[in-house]
């Protein structure tokens, strides 16, 4: 089965569609490494990806903006860094609020379906 992904609980999961970008928990939580390591390659690591691919999520999140929602200063002698925008910050408390408000009304339907979901086999099981 590759690269479907199992879990032994229901969950959900809430994405933002703006324009032709998206905005789910993984780039939340990349702007959230950024704001606390200052750099976006110290995020990039605390994460388990390369400067590349942060890059890459970083700059899909911030074309659907109109403003900025992170500022960068070149490294060097100064040591480079990254930095959120009040609009950064702004973003990523708006998404967590707003998905502890999704979590606490759809706890019932989840805790239904946990009661009537057929077990998760393993994949062992299968073969």
């Amino acid at each position: 089965m590759g690269n479907i992904r199992k879990f032994d609980t229901p969950g959900i999961r809430t994405k933002l569609f703006i324009g032709r970008e998206t905005v789910g928990i993984g780039k939340i939580e990349l702007l959230e490494a950024i704001a606390e390591t200052g750099s976006i390659s110290a995020a990039a690591a605390s994460m388990g990806m390369d400067y590349r691919r942060a890059w890459l999520l970083l700059k899909s999140t911030q074309d659907a903006f109109s403003v900025p929602l992170f500022v960068t200063q070149r490294g060097g002698s100064g040591r480079g860094g990254a930095s959120l925008t009040p609009e950064g910050e702004e973003l990523i408390h708006s998404y967590r609020d707003t998905m502890l408000r999704v979590e606490r009304e759809f706890a019932p339907m989840l805790d239904w379906v946990e009661r009537h979901q057929q077990p998760v086999a393993d994949e062992d099981d299968n073969n």
